[in-house]
């Protein structure tokens, strides 16, 4: 059993409970020094129930104390382990590299390895690749501008946990194959400095596209989401964005991410379909 949150002692949990078991969620309440916790049989249940708390009409909600905000916190890290840890990588990569200022920390990462003379220069080819794999995917750790890493950031707190409440092996392929296709598609162009989540971001939205295209929808996006960030990519794409001031992109890390989630999709809706007759 996994601990979700904790109450005042005199807080009614009817309300929380009832919601629950409703949602076929089995759970426990325990009396414990003076107070109320609240405990799930099934880790992988825990952002539902935490939905669930949170909007539950029960005034007595707002009472929950600081172990409350402690358990949530447990719960998200319990219940989404890999979303939690690259947002944490990402989070440390920022601040160790200063955001893509500190060039001697964000040549460890890079795709192309960095020389330092006079002037930087980026090694050409792919031959270093046998000696330093892990330059395949390390470039979806690095954030250039508070913008970038932010506006990343909230993309994959949301994309990761959705797919990652259905499969934890699910978002860890997705996760490597689309990183390692953006970066290859993006290092195809030339040697180049780019990095950031933004191709496995497009990866996870062309997956979940197809998959609930082909499949029993389990992801339910917006649509608004989906034109959106296939616009945001036609404009990167035109150049347009650079054009107004928003920097130069990686657009074939975008491009080749999304290409590669679609890929899975297929793959994956084929034999979702097949193994449900």
């Amino acid at each position: 059993m996994i601990h979700l949150l904790s109450f005042a002692g005199d807080v009614d949990l009817l309300a929380i409970t009832q919601a629950l078991w409703q949602h076929k969620i089995p759970h426990r309440v325990r009396q414990l020094n003076g107070e109320q916790q609240l405990w799930l049989q099934d880790a992988s249940q825990a952002q539902a129930a935490l939905a669930l708390c949170t909007s539950s009409v029960s005034p007595n909600l707002a009472k929950a104390d600081a172990t409350g905000s402690l358990a949530r916190a447990k719960a998200w890290l319990v219940g989404s382990p890999i979303t939690a840890l690259v947002l944490i990588l990402t989070l440390l990569v920022a601040v160790l590299t200063q955001l893509g200022e500190l060039l001697t920390v964000v040549a460890v990462l890079t795709f192309s390895p960095m020389l330092f003379d006079t002037q930087v220069y980026l090694v050409t080819g792919f031959d270093h690749l046998w000696q330093q794999p892990w330059r395949l995917i390390s470039p979806v750790l690095l954030h250039f501008g508070w913008l970038h890493l932010v506006f990343n950031s909230l993309w994959w707190l949301d994309l990761g946990r959705r797919i990652e409440l259905q499969s934890v092996w699910l978002l860890l392929v997705l996760l490597l194959f689309t990183g390692l296709a953006g970066n290859l598609a993006q290092a195809w162009q030339g040697p180049s400095l780019f990095g950031g989540l933004s191709g496995v971001i497009y990866g996870l939205l062309g997956y979940m596209w197809v998959v609930d295209r082909l499949s029993p929808p389990r992801y339910h996006l917006p649509q608004a989401i989906l034109v959106f960030m296939l616009l945001w990519l036609l404009l990167g794409l035109s150049n347009l964005l650079e054009l107004v001031g928003f920097g130069s992109m990686a657009n074939m890390a975008h491009l080749g991410g999304l290409l590669a989630g679609v890929v899975i999709g297929f793959w994956h809706s084929v034999w979702i379909n097949k193994t449900a007759k």
